[in-house]
């Protein structure tokens, strides 16, 4: 018997994609920065359990379910220096990006996006696409520190697999069709060096959140009585 595959055609984005709205100068933004150059990422996952692996209230709870019945929950085993673990799904997914801004064009990218136009031929307040390095970082900055990034107002990251290609030369999406919703605990971080004005980098920290969306949408549709 033949076996057939159909191969769906997705493309993994070559750097990151951040979105981020801010409320600058009485008008709401939507920042797009491209962090491609010299692009790095380190990705983390941080568990947070309900129960465990160290606390008493795991060997609390198995002494109240072995009160309600006559038999050892935990068999023949023994308790000590064990741990009681319940994973209810929380804890953090973490993306640490650092990159290199750069003022002339960045392969077959072109401009990097640092604002919200993308035109390289006109500095703003709010883009400085083809400006120096340090002015973008200064734009870059304040829209990062304007913002507040939450399960309400989250940060738009593509990265990885995780965007709908809009980003990509071909305009395919990666493999999971969506970017990640994201909050922003820290950074930017700038590093400018005193005999380069052209090499400055940045690095920002994003962390996967939900969204309150549907609830509010929700909560919106029906009548309170």
């Amino acid at each position: 018997m033949r076996r057939f595959f159909i191969l769906t055609m997705v493309t993994r984005l070559t750097g990151a994609v951040l979105e981020v709205e801010a409320n600058l100068d009485g008008q709401q933004c939507t920042g797009i920065f491209h962090l491609s150059k010299d692009y790095n990422v380190v990705g983390d996952i941080v568990r947070q359990y309900l129960i465990g692996p160290t606390g008493e209230l795991g060997a609390r709870l198995i002494d109240v379910l072995e009160g309600d019945s006559d038999e050892s929950v935990l068999g023949d085993s023994t308790r000590n220096r064990q741990g009681f673990v319940i994973d209810a799904g929380g804890g953090t997914r973490s993306y640490e990006i650092t990159a290199s801004l750069s003022e002339t064009p960045f392969g077959e990218h072109g401009y990097l996006q640092m604002g919200d136009t993308g035109d390289e031929t006109n500095l703003t307040a709010t883009d400085a696409t083809g400006a120096d390095a340090r002015t973008q970082a200064d734009v870059f900055s304040r829209f990062v520190s304007e913002a507040t990034t939450d399960s309400i107002n989250s940060a738009t990251l593509h990265i990885g697999h995780y965007h709908d290609g809009t980003y990509t030369l071909d305009g395919q999406p990666g493999l999971f069709g969506s970017p990640r919703a994201v909050h922003i605990p820290e950074g930017p971080r700038v590093t400018e060096s005193a005999e380069d004005a052209s090499a400055v980098e940045i690095t920002i920290t994003c962390n996967v959140v939900g969204s309150f969306d549907r609830a509010l949408d929700i909560d919106e549709q029906v009548p309170y009585l």
